[in-house]
């Protein structure tokens, strides 16, 4: 565990030389905390506002995926009712002109803007404005949750290759641009027989990339392509011999010049248990409340110097009843809770 602790702050000191974490759009101002909003994104297409007040019905919306903002724009994508390719920006749909050879569904997952171009991704194509970009060697890919970045112009897409029964461990996978072709790269792992996923990814300052996910039983990290075995809080292991995770990164960023990373790690009694990761470094978000018994890290975001962070809790009532609620976090603080509704990600305008 030492050692590992050891290469992560190697690393990380390498980026602080490198490059600052800061968000990198052209020309974006950052606001003061006061003139903030928040929208969150349910997989139908609602968007609510901080308060948990439902502020518009996306139109032709048969399913959201993500939702990102520009400046004071957002941009959301995911599957129109009318069976076209293309996003919504504010709530209004643009489709895009793309003379596709196949005849399939298309479902756009992921989402990116630099500049006036807009990145999406449709598997199996990266899709830049009205242009198709293939993935390579690609059939046996699965996507991130949270499988697109966009820096500087340059596009990355996270997951992993699914082997599924035929004997073949999965291994984490990043594509990049090159010669007008996503080309796959294997990231590498502790020893082959393992299986290894990314969760998601960030990138910053053009070239940089931070891919989160779980090797094994462990969570993990990618920094620049390299692995990072995170540390864990409570010292569990998957007894069956079929190396279930004990921990999982769900969503990554960077606030200033600090890599965070969020997702849970399992407690002795096997219930998940949310946890946040900080240059390496684990913690607990939890809001303490009694009768806590799972809970589950998101979604994280960065805002300037401030990151914001999505989190659901399980909690038991009288008569082993579970209520369940999603937490809004504002550097370390809960501002917002939420009950019935299907937030799939937000995003900070």
């Amino acid at each position: 565990m030492h050692k590992c602790n050891v290469c992560f702050l190697l690393v990380s000191c390498l980026l602080l030389l490198l490059s600052s974490c800061q968000h990198d759009e052209p020309g974006e101002a950052v606001k003061p905390v006061s003139e903030r909003t928040v929208l969150l994104l349910t997989s139908e297409g609602h968007i609510y506002d901080q308060s948990g007040q439902r502020i518009m019905e996306l139109p032709n919306c048969k399913n959201a995926s993500e939702i990102i903002s520009d400046g004071d724009d957002f941009f959301v994508s995911g599957e129109c009712t009318r069976d076209r390719v293309g996003y919504w920006k504010n709530g209004k749909w643009n489709t895009l002109h793309i003379d596709f050879i196949d005849d399939v569904e298309h479902k756009t997952q992921g989402i990116g803007k630099w500049d006036y171009y807009i990145f999406m991704f449709d598997y199996p194509n990266v899709l830049r404005n009205s242009g198709i970009f293939p993935l390579q060697d690609c059939e046996e890919f699965s996507p991130a949750i949270k499988c697109m970045a966009v820096s500087e112009g340059k596009c990355y897409v996270a997951g992993w290759d699914y082997h599924g029964d035929d004997g073949e461990y999965h291994n984490a996978v990043l594509y990049s641009e090159k010669g007008g072709r996503y080309v796959k790269e294997i990231l590498p792992k502790s020893r082959y027989d393992v299986n290894a996923s990314a969760f998601a990814i960030y990138a910053w300052g053009g070239t940089h990339t931070v891919v989160g996910g779980r090797m094994g039983e462990e969570p993990c990290l990618w920094v620049d392509k390299q692995l990072q075995v995170l540390p864990r809080l409570f010292d569990v292991h998957d007894e069956s011999g079929f190396g279930f995770p004990m921990a999982s990164i769900s969503s990554v960023t960077c606030v200033g010049d600090h890599i965070y990373a969020v997702g849970s790690e399992k407690d002795y009694d096997g219930n998940e248990v949310a946890t946040m990761w900080v240059d390496g470094v684990p913690q607990h978000l939890l809001s303490g409340d009694e009768g806590l018994y799972w809970s589950w890290l998101l979604e994280i975001n960065s805002y300037g110097d401030d990151w914001y962070a999505l989190s659901i809790e399980m909690v038991k009532r009288e008569g082993d009843k579970a209520d369940g609620s999603i937490l809004l976090w504002f550097n370390g603080s809960i501002i917002a809770r939420y009950k019935g509704i299907d937030i799939v990600n937000f995003t900070v305008i």
